[in-house]
């Protein structure tokens, strides 16, 4: 069975999409802080947590779409 994509996730469960966000940003604060000081080995997690805030705003501006859509 395939992994469920953070994409997937978010459209499954109805989380503020803000929080998560918020939640990420200070993920990603974390990891640079620790990347800059040379304690973070697993220096992929960097990206990863990137990836997942480009898709959280993508999700979030799908959303706006389609709720300016069902307007017009």
């Amino acid at each position: 069975m395939a992994k469920e994509s953070f994409l997937d996730r978010l459209r499954n469960k109805s989380t503020d999409a803000l929080d998560e966000e918020g939640k990420l940003r200070k993920e990603l604060m974390e990891l640079r802080i620790q990347h800059s000081s040379g304690q973070l080995k697993e220096t992929h997690k960097i990206k990863k947590v990137r990836r997942s805030i480009a898709q959280l705003r993508t999700f979030h501006q799908e959303g706006k779409r389609e709720l300016k859509n069902d307007n017009t």
